[in-house]
């Protein structure tokens, strides 16, 4: 976080409140705090460790060779041999056996990429130990009046242990739900006040279903197969997005891109292929912007209210994310699109994509030594959740009501217990274990764990507004936060900083916050105080909060000191 001044020179009373207002910010802002260790998406993939050994014999360009062919699936038929199938979409859940099931779209290689993908089918694929692969395809996933067919293959497992297959393109909206995963599935097709395109669906966890479309658009249906009624949500950044064909998409949770990097020319077109998820207490949308051959990713802890972590991947970027485990070789695919999560133990495992080696609509074509496959890539999603998560399974919505929950351990190092921390949220003050732990986010004073004794954040005396007491306290560390405050920005009437056993600040005071904080990876929003000090949160990873707080301390405890001797 800097101060940006009006003037080249502050007079000390501006300054003043320039470090004051950062000191609020940095003690007050839910939402900084949850995104300070945030980094974005892409950072979270990992090496691939290879299923078989690295191979040239299929197809593709000399970037993608050699590879291993049985991560994932593809159709692979000996050294520049066009593939007999297409494979699209592609989304994994792992059955109660071990067993990883694929779900996803495929049609015959003796056609044109570009229009043929109208006529795919929906079909079902098994790995029997290993969510990398090799998958082998069993069969059509249903029947519908003897068809088959379905585009934009997705699959989520439901809170009661079932399982539904979502399909919506080339076919009406249809969702499939089965006890099994190898079915049988009986279909229904809701009715829907947003697009039938690119749907993805996610039981929420008040016990309603949301689905997100191809434009960013939400909506929320009481039952699995009900209406669905479109949602408006609010967003910390400009709305109003467009589509493909530059009309305005009203209440998309997409922001309105004015760069990317990487892209010199961008066109902004195609931001679909969105996939909805929840972990760590939040939910997360990753999704495409195929014009620009980019993804992108937004999050909220209630699925209403989003923010921007910015620009996720893009194939440019491939030896960060196609790289094999143990060896330098990196596979340079031309698309990425159709992204989707591996959850495994609350958490994501694993991001699979559908690629091809050159732009699928206009040059995978048959007799061609081009195709399209589905990769699986590792991700930390540990870390994931860590640095974006409310803490724990009671994770409160912004400004919403949680159940808290009480904490379990904390985190080992750095981070909270799960108590359940949202943005302004509530959790009925659940108490962290001792160890590490923040007792849950509340908006009148819960009240923190009973601290550690290094390290972590230590028994925080509840993110509240009027000035919940640290429990404890802590020894050495960032400990002791007594009455932080995400309401408009201000430390909590009565708040005090401690840093281990000493150190107090503005005692009885308050600081107010004027104007917004950016999420990271977002463009920084800015606001003045009353004498005029603009501050932002600057983008990229933030410094440790209790470094920075410090640091600023320091900075007030000088001017006051000159102040003194002035006198």
């Amino acid at each position: 976080m800097r101060c940006l001044p009006s003037h080249l020179t502050l007079r000390s009373s501006r300054s003043a409140a320039c470090a004051r207002l950062s000191v609020a910010a940095l003690l007050a802002g839910v939402s900084v705090a949850e995104t300070a260790s945030a980094r974005p998406f892409e950072d979270y993939l990992k090496p691939t460790p290879t299923v078989a050994p690295l191979s040239s014999a299929s197809w593709g360009v000399a970037g993608v060779l050699p590879r291993d062919l049985s991560n994932g699936i593809e159709s692979a038929k000996g050294a520049g041999v066009h593939p007999d199938y297409y494979y699209w979409d592609g989304q994994i859940i792992k059955a109660q056996d071990g067993k990883y099931h694929l779900f996803m779209s495929t049609f015959s290689g003796d056609t044109n990429f570009g229009t043929a993908w109208q006529t795919s089918d929906a079909f079902h694929a098994i790995s029997q130990t290993n969510v990398l692969g090799p998958y082998v395809r069993q069969d059509y996933i249903y029947s519908d009046n003897g068809s088959h067919k379905g585009h934009n293959v997705s699959a989520v497992e439901l809170p009661d242990g079932s399982y539904a297959v979502v399909v919506s393109e080339i076919v009406p909206f249809t969702i499939y739900k089965s006890s099994s995963l190898d079915g049988p599935w009986t279909g229904c097709k809701p009715t829907s006040g947003i697009g039938a395109s690119n749907i993805s669906l996610i039981p929420r966890h008040d016990g309603k279903f949301e689905i997100v479309e191809r434009n960013g658009t939400i909506a929320i249906s009481d039952t699995l197969c009900g209406n669905y009624v479109k949602q408006m949500p609010t967003c910390a950044y400009t709305q109003n997005n467009t589509d493909a064909q530059g009309n305005p998409v009203v209440g998309s949770i997409y922001p309105k891109r004015t760069s990317i990097p990487g892209v010199s020319n961008p066109t902004y077109i195609w931001q679909e292929d969105p996939h909805i998820w929840r972990s760590g207490g939040v939910y997360h949308v990753i999704y495409s912007g195929s014009g620009d051959r980019v993804g992108w990713h937004v999050y909220s802890t209630d699925g209403l209210n989003w923010k921007d972590n910015g620009y996720a991947w893009s194939p440019r970027d491939y030896q960060k994310i196609f790289c094999y485990e143990g060896t330098t070789t990196c596979s340079q695919w031309y698309k990425m699109e159709r992204p989707g999560v591996v959850l495994e133990d609350g958490h994501p495992t694993h991001i699979t994509w559908a690629v091809s080696d050159v732009d699928k609509d206009n040059q995978v074509l048959p007799g061609t030594p081009h195709g399209t496959k589905i990769v699986v890539v590792p991700f930390d999603g540990v870390s994931f959740d860590n640095d974006f998560g409310s803490g724990g399974t009671g994770g409160a919505g912004a400004g919403g009501a949680g159940t808290g929950g009480a904490g379990t351990g904390g985190r080992a190092a750095g981070g909270a217990g799960n108590g359940g921390r949202g943005a302004g949220g509530a959790g009925t003050g659940g108490t962290g274990a001792s160890g590490a732990g923040t007792g849950a986010a509340s908006g009148t004073g819960g009240t923190g764990g009973n601290g550690g004794t290094a390290g972590a954040v230590a028994g925080s005396g509840g993110l509240t507004s009027t000035g919940g007491a640290a429990v404890g306290g802590s020894t050495s560390g960032q400990a002791a936060t007594g009455g932080r405050s995400n309401s408009a920005g201000a430390t909590a009437t009565g708040g005090a900083v401690s840093n281990g056993a000493g150190g107090r600040f503005a005692a009885g005071g308050q600081l107010a916050v004027a104007g917004t904080q950016a999420s990271h990876g977002s463009k920084p929003d800015t606001g003045s105080d009353a004498e005029g000090c603009g501050c932002r949160v600057a983008e990229g990873p933030a410094p440790s909060k209790s470094l920075a707080v410090l640091t600023l301390l320091g900075l007030l405890g000088r001017r006051r000191s000159r102040r003194r001797s002035k006198r």
